[in-house]
């Protein structure tokens, strides 16, 4: 993650009387549908279970009487509680996780409209530049947003252009309801991911905002060795193998590794190549002096070989690396 990676009803019934009657009559009057008051109020009928001893049909009114203070409900009452309960699962509001997933949607959606393959490596940087600047020990920093107030640093050259694309979709979600810069970077990271052709990485919502930048110089510099670059990962809670995993990121962008649109494993199978190495002139050109710096330790070395031979384990490992640092120091909305 070098500093250029560029979610009338029978609501109580209370035992206020011994007796009460009900016609079976009334149940085969019911329509198949009926709707309730937009607000519930108690029920007329004040239900107390009724001992079997005390149970008798009047044959005139083919009426049912209940007395007594304990006993069993008359089975007649079940065609009214079969309707009750039919109509309550189909009629509640929807749950807290369909409105969050329907949100996501519309994010999702908004996003699409201005992120391209060409855009989406700038939808990364985004991402790693504002998550970057987690520290684990201080507990500061992080996926917060703060990256709006840090556009003129040096590390974050071009972000502009990026976070002003992603403006215009916050705007059509903010006219819905309002997202927070965090939620919106992180979801847009996923979404570029997804659109180059990598995996589908789920992304919960709720992050909020910093109201102030973050302190500088905490995104780890493209000239650092292998040494010095899992150090600082460590610093933000993430281990060697995820410092590999993230950096694969690099395969979008046109830093040579493969196609600069397309989401897959090129990044490690040419770092294995190291064509940096060859007297040609451009093949000097490809990749950060940081991205060179992985494929000489030995550590970095193990992970860069199974991601060259696995793709479909990269994507897993990707997916779980990028999810754990969008949530990296994030502030949560209270349930």
């Amino acid at each position: 993650m070098a500093s250029s990676w560029s979610s009338s009803s029978l609501s109580s019934w209370s035992p206020r009387s011994s007796t009460f009657s009900v016609s079976s009559s009334s149940f085969s009057s019911l329509p198949p549908k009926f709707k309730l008051p937009a607000k519930p109020r108690h029920s007329a009928f004040h239900v107390s279970a009724p001992s079997l001893t005390s149970l008798s049909r009047s044959p005139a009114s083919d009426r049912i009487l209940v007395s007594g203070r304990r006993g069993l409900m008359s089975t007649a009452t079940l065609p009214l509680l079969l309707q009750l309960r039919e109509f309550i699962e189909g009629s509640f509001p929807e749950t807290a996780a369909e409105l969050n997933e329907n949100y996501l949607t519309i994010i999702k959606e908004e996003i699409r409209k201005v992120v391209s393959k060409g855009k989406a490596a700038g939808m990364l940087r985004l991402v790693f530049h504002d998550a970057g600047t987690y520290e684990m020990y201080e507990n500061s920093g992080g996926m917060n947003g703060s990256i709006v107030y840090e556009l003129d640093r040096p590390e974050n050259a071009g972000l502009k252009k990026s976070l002003k694309v992603l403006e215009k979709a916050k705007t059509e979600v903010d006219a819905k309801q309002q997202v927070s810069w965090a939620d919106m970077i992180a979801v847009a990271g996923a979404e570029a991911i997804s659109i180059c052709g990598g995996p589908t990485i789920p992304v919960t919502l709720g992050r909020l905002d910093s109201l102030d930048p973050d302190s500088p110089g905490r995104l780890p510099q493209e000239s650092l060795d292998a040494s010095a670059l899992k150090q600082c990962f460590q610093m933000k809670g993430l281990s060697t193998q995820e410092l590999v995993t993230l950096s694969g990121a690099h395969t979008l962008g046109g830093k040579g590794f493969g196609n600069p649109n397309v989401f897959d494993n090129s990044y490690y199978k040419i770092l294995l190549e190291k064509p940096w190495s060859s007297a040609a002139g451009m093949s000097s050109m490809i990749g950060l002096p940081s991205d060179r710096a992985l494929a000489e330790d030995n550590e970095c070395l193990r992970w860069i070989k199974a991601y060259a031979d696995d793709q479909n384990l990269f994507f897993k490992d990707f997916k779980d690396a990028y999810i754990k640092l969008v949530n990296s120091g994030a502030k949560w909305r209270s349930p």
